[in-house]
């Protein structure tokens, strides 16, 4: 049977948009790492990197900066930040103190907030190489939400889970039905990417390129509708 991942355009007032997956070369933005996530005060860098690949969230708004507020801000995650700080080279990390953080100062930051930062991290590389748009995706109970477009056409796809091969007693058939089940009410299938750190030590990690080392496979999730398949075969 043929695998097709779920694609379903939302119902809204948005036919066209000019957005582009990445930012434009050339553009640099500037944000304050203030503990939870890396906040862009200024309003038109916060519009213009939200419309350049659907980074960040609004801090009143559900998707972008759009409540004309004039002090929201656009919320940048800690993986999303990572890519544009230090693999595209748009963004500036500063602390609250006005210091910039270089690789090792954020890197040592992200895992205090989440020990499995790296991992994230390396799945959330994984993804973008493959044209994904990455959101959050605690709302669902997993780690990633991705959609094939932007979020304001598209529904997500996949609700990814990022796992380790610790995590392999866990992650059980019985375990993986209650996540599938809350994904398959909102026309979701379940992607779980596993991820295998060649070493422990964290000296490998000395700069950005290192993750490179670290290996991620993916396995999809869908519970097999015998009705859905002999539909799909009288076609």
């Amino acid at each position: 049977m043929q695998f097709t991942f779920q694609c379903k355009k939302k119902r809204c007032s948005f036919r066209n948009s000019n957005a582009t997956p990445l930012p434009e070369q050339g553009e640099r933005y500037h944000g304050v790492f203030t503990g939870l996530s890396v906040e862009i005060s200024e309003p038109t860098q916060a519009k213009s990197l939200h419309d350049s690949g659907c980074y960040g969230k609004g801090s009143k708004s559900r998707g972008g900066p759009a409540s004309g507020d004039e002090d929201e801000t656009l919320l940048l995650g800690l993986e999303e930040s990572c890519f544009l700080a230090f693999y595209l080279k748009v963004l500036d990390i500063q602390n609250l103190s006005g210091t910039s953080l270089g690789w090792e100062e954020f890197l040592k930051a992200a895992k205090d907030l989440n020990d499995r930062f790296v991992e994230n991290l390396a799945c959330y590389l994984y993804l973008k190489s493959k044209n994904w748009v990455i959101k959050s995706g605690i709302k669902f109970g997993g780690d990633f939400l991705i959609y094939k477009q932007s979020p304001q056409h598209f529904h997500a796809s996949f609700l990814v889970i990022v796992q380790t091969p610790a995590d392999f007693d866990y992650y059980q058939p019985k375990n993986l039905k209650g996540v599938q089940r809350v994904a398959e009410t909102s026309d979701k299938d379940v992607l779980l990417l596993t991820v295998v750190q060649p070493k422990e030590d964290d000296s490998n990690l000395a700069t950005p390129e290192a993750l490179k080392d670290i290996s991620v496979t993916e396995t999809i999730v869908r519970r097999f509708n015998y009705s859905s398949f002999v539909q799909s075969k009288q076609k």
